[in-house]
């Protein structure tokens, strides 16, 4: 997939050297700024990091868990901000952060692999099938089974909870609003998640 970038060298940051010669930016703040430009890199530098020491990296870990709540309180569509309204640029930016939290929660993508099939394959039906009143049934009954296998699967592992926490608002949204437009939304969305999972070290 190509959402993934980075904007120097494998492993560096835009901003890297101010960063180093006495920035007065936070870890907080790099990684809220990394993020915002799409610094992905750097991201996945600071998440390595913290996978190699966990009792030393708590910044790291609590900056992505709270910007993992910023986009969990926006995915609701009954506010303002929900997945309908991010254009996306602002799509892929939250997608590389729920992922960044996942890594860190320990997801693994095995443990979702059902639903990332059948996503996949919603996917498929909805790009060649041309019966509109079909995928609008078809559709609905997806997102319906997707989130009830994501409860599911959020009860047997909790790493799977915050997957779960992001998607059941939106796939109740599509539930709802069974579109094939909204759909490539919502896939856009869940395939980026899985993209950024992989990139930043998420294990299988």
């Amino acid at each position: 997939m190509g959402y993934p970038r980075n904007s120097g060298n494998k492993g560096s940051s835009s901003f890297s050297g101010p960063r180093h010669q006495g920035s007065t930016f936070t870890i907080d703040e790099n990684i809220k700024r990394a993020f915002d430009s799409g610094d992905f890199a750097y991201v996945r530098s600071k998440i390595q990091q913290y996978l190699r020491n966990r009792n030393q990296q708590f910044e790291v870990k609590n900056t992505i868990k709270n910007l993992y709540l910023e986009v969990k309180n926006h995915a609701d569509s009954r506010n303002n901000r929900g997945l309908k309204q991010w254009d996306d640029t602002e799509l892929l930016k939250n997608a590389a952060i729920v992922a960044a939290h996942a890594v860190i929660q320990d997801l693994r993508t095995t443990q979702i692999r059902k639903i990332i099939e059948m996503a996949k394959n919603l996917h498929t039906e909805v790009t060649t099938n041309k019966d509109k009143e079909y995928l609008q049934q078809k559709i609905k009954k997806e997102a319906g089974r997707m989130n009830m296998l994501m409860a599911y699967y959020a009860g047997k592992n909790r790493s799977v909870l915050p997957l779960q926490e992001i998607l059941e608002p939106i796939l109740s949204w599509l539930a709802r609003n069974p579109s094939s437009k909204n759909f490539e939304k919502v896939y856009m969305f869940f395939e980026a998640i899985v993209a950024y999972h992989r990139y930043f070290g998420g294990r299988e």
